[in-house]
């Protein structure tokens, strides 16, 4: 303590400053660079002037000034393995940087998470911010055996991290995520902070994040589920899950009813769920293959497929089908689930109506030519087969068939077939050419070896072109390149001779010499 014996050697920086500066910052802390040949920017010295006598303790009390309290509630993710035979056991530990000291005060823990590489803790970590200066905080995670922090070594720490206290005050009752520095530490590990007055229940946590909350229903559908069962198609059934943000796990909403043997289900239960404005919402839907309602029996080789989707996008695409492609051991590239968000309440007929705008009926009249021979002994009897692609549910749907023409390989079938034609959303239509056995009345038995050609057309394309004939070539394993399909929509009710009439036009009658 002997400063006479401190040589110029000994040195390590100085600052020179005017007591006038001091005193106009009475009892605030004032920082100056330290000049010295191995000082760097960050070297400084904080000088505090205050009246003679005054003890430590009310000068930092002071400088603090009023006290407000705080709860910081923590969660990690993809934290690095520090032990060999089990995951890591990790604790965070916070200190906060005292300005008249400069040292790191602890401030709190949270308690010890046993084999958790992704722990939600539960006990929060109680800070008080100073109304005069921010406070700079240091969260350090260790790998610990026990609660005790004594016992706790430097080589024991998975990584740290720092942040301003007024940053977390910014984002209040939001969660604040940052990345975690350490030496095993990858890009996914981050630490999550969400800071609320204290004593905030967990409840109001949630609330005071989520902004105005919408209540909406999503109804499900999937198609081209994988086969799950031997002997019969798969019973599905979907589950929504959503990600709980303060947890950051998924948990579940709600769930469809269950459906038999049926691969391309439309669910008819639809799940209600919350959206929050100023928050969006991660979606998880499993479909499982279910043996009864009882979804808490199911299990992972029960799983058909997953998909992920945010709830605000469901919201803005509202009523309208959202495709998400599913994910499995078995699905494919058709493996998918359509999802349609509503306001709570709607009707599913309200739902379509909506989708579809306004529905005009209209009549289709075919007539074909060139058809190719698929009876040994006679011609084909040909007989259309109509579907077309209901545009909320994106299933192929039967819309009816034409009468069957005997023996017949240029039929012009008299009888039409109906379609409603949707203002607000174009139909995927097509037609299929069987050969029949009956009189049309019973088509449950055509399959593809009855097939003589098909096509698919779009609505609009036959609306554009109404008492216009379209000629299409039929395709099709022994079709011709003159194997022919001619398609008329007219509104519904035309006759057949009206239709011949409008698309003869005018007639004008004519004489015709002739000589050889």
């Amino acid at each position: 303590n002997d400063v006479s014996n401190c040589k110029s050697s000994d040195l390590l920086g100085e600052v020179v400053i005017n007591t006038s500066q001091l005193k106009a910052n009475e009892n605030n802390p004032i920082v100056f660079p330290l000049q010295g040949k191995n000082c760097g920017d960050s070297t400084v010295i904080q000088l505090t002037m205050v009246l003679t006598g005054t003890p430590l303790e009310v000068v930092e009390e002071r400088t603090r000034g009023n006290e407000a309290p705080y709860d910081v509630h923590v969660s990690c993710r993809q934290l690095p393995d520090a032990d060999l035979t089990s995951k890591s056991d990790p604790i965070v530990s916070a200190s906060a940087l005292n300005p008249i000291t400069i040292q790191w005060e602890p401030v709190g823990a949270t308690e010890l998470r046993k084999d958790d590489h992704n722990p939600n803790f539960v006990r929060s970590i109680s800070i008080n911010q100073y109304a005069s200066r921010d406070r700079q905080l240091r969260f350090q995670v260790y790998d610990a055996d026990s609660d005790d922090l004594s016992q706790i070594k430097a080589d024991d720490q998975l990584g740290e991290v720092y942040v301003p206290f007024s940053k977390l005050l910014q984002s209040m009752g939001k969660p604040v995520v940052i990345p975690v520095q350490g030496k095993n530490c990858t890009p996914d590990t981050v630490i999550q902070l969400i800071v609320v007055p204290a004593g905030t229940p967990v409840d109001d946590i949630e609330k005071s994040s989520q902004g105005e909350v919408t209540p909406l229903e999503v109804y499900v559908m999937g198609r081209s589920l994988p086969k799950n069962d031997l002997l019969s198609k798969s019973d599905p059934i979907a589950v929504l899950n959503v990600l709980n943000p303060l947890s950051n796990e998924f948990n579940v909403v709600g769930t469809t009813e269950r459906k038999e043997n049926d691969h391309n289900p439309n669910f008819t239960r639809p799940i209600p769920i919350e959206h929050f404005a100023s928050q969006d919402r991660q979606l998880r839907v499993n479909v499982y293959d279910c043996d009864d309602e009882d979804v808490s029996k199911v299990s992972e080789k029960d799983l058909l497929g997953e998909a992920f989707v945010s709830l605000h996008l469901l919201k803005e695409n509202l009523g309208n089908p959202v495709t998400v492609a599913l994910s499995g051991k078995s699905t494919t590239a058709e493996s998918v689930v359509r999802l349609i968000a509503v306001p709570a309440g709607t009707p599913i007929d309200e739902i379509l109506k909506q989708h579809r705008g306004v529905i005009t009926p209209q009549d289709v009249y075919i007539s074909c030519r060139n058809l190719p021979k698929n009876d040994i002994l006679s011609k084909s009897d040909p007989v259309v087969l109509f579907t077309a692609v209901d545009p909320v549910t994106g299933r192929w749907e039967s819309l009816g068939n034409t009468e069957t023409l005997k023996d017949n390989h240029n039929p012009t079938f008299s009888q039409p077939l109906a379609l409603d034609h949707y203002s607000e959303q174009d139909r995927q239509l097509r037609f299929s050419v069987h050969d029949s056995d009956s009189d049309g009345t019973d088509v449950s038995k055509l399959n593809d070896s009855s097939l003589l050609g098909e096509v698919s057309v779009n609505a609009s394309q036959l609306k554009a072109s109404e008492f216009t004939p379209l000629v299409f070539p039929l395709k099709g394993k022994n079709c011709q390149d003159d194997t022919l399909i001619q398609l008329i929509m007219v509104p519904s009710g035309t006759s057949l001779e009206e239709v011949e009439r409008r698309t003869r036009g005018e007639e004008v009658p004519h004489d015709i010499y002739v000589s050889c």
